[in-house]
C-alpha cells in the first residue's frame, strides 16, 4: 500500500512538472533558448533579441540565475488582420481567427517563441507564463524597429494580458557611442549625440 501510494505521488508530481503539449507544442524548449537557472517565473525575465549574434553579445552579459535568451532569426509573421468590419457584415471572423492561427503555426519563429513563453494562445492564461517579464531587445535601426513593432503586435493580439499586466517591455539600445577621454558616453538620438 504504501509503495502504491509513492508511486501514485511520484506520477502526480511528473504530471505537474510536464507541460500540457498542444498543436503549437514542440519537443521541450528551443534548442537556442539559453534558460536562466531560476524555475519559476518570479523574478525571471526572457529578452528576445534580433539574431544569432545579438544572441550571443546577449548570453554574455546575462545573470544566468534569472536572465533568459532567445535569439530569433529574422523578421515574424505579422500576426495582425485588419478585418474592416468584415466580421459585422457576413460573420467571418472566426475563418479570419482560424486562417490567422494556422499560419503562426507554420512560422518556425512564432512557434518557438510560444514554445519559450509557455503559453497557448489560443487558451492563454497568466499562469502557465514561463517568465515574470518579456524584454524585446532588437537593434537601433530600421529593421530592429520592424520586428520590435512585429513582436508588440503578435503580443497585443494573442497574449494581451502581458501589456495590461506590465510585463512586456521595449530596451531602448542608443545610436552612438562617443568616446571622450578616458570616458564613454552613449547617445539615444542626433540631438543627444551634438549635444
Amino acid at each position: 500500500a504504501i509503495q502504491a501510494a509513492v508511486a501514485r505521488d511520484v506520477a502526480r508530481k511528473a504530471r505537474e512538472n510536464v507541460r500540457r503539449k498542444g498543436a503549437l507544442e514542440l519537443t521541450g524548449l528551443p534548442g537556442k533558448l539559453a534558460d536562466c537557472q531560476i524555475s519559476k517565473p518570479e523574478g525571471t525575465e526572457l529578452f528576445i533579441v534580433e539574431g544569432d549574434s545579438a544572441g550571443g553579445s546577449a548570453k554574455q552579459g546575462r545573470n544566468r540565475e534569472n536572465q533568459a535568451v532567445l535569439p530569433l532569426r529574422g523578421k515574424i509573421l505579422n500576426t495582425f488582420i485588419d478585418m474592416n468590419g468584415s466580421k459585422k457584415k457576413n460573420g467571418l471572423e472566426n475563418e479570419y481567427q482560424n486562417k490567422t492561427l494556422s499560419k503562426m503555426i507554420s512560422s518556425n519563429e512564432i512557434v518557438t517563441l510560444i514554445n519559450a513563453i509557455g503559453v497557448d494562445p489560443k487558451n492563454f492564461k497568466l499562469d502557465d507564463l514561463r517568465y515574470g517579464k518579456i524584454i524585446i531587445m532588437t537593434d537601433a535601426d530600421v529593421d530592429g524597429s520592424h520586428i520590435a513593432t512585429l513582436l508588440i503586435t503578435f503580443f497585443y493580439k494573442y497574449m494581451k494580458i502581458l501589456i495590461d499586466e506590465n510585463r512586456l517591455f521595449l530596451a531602448m539600445p542608443p545610436l552612438f557611442k562617443i568616446y571622450d577621454k578616458n570616458k564613454n558616453f552613449y547617445a539615444f538620438d542626433d540631438k543627444e549625440k551634438n549635444d
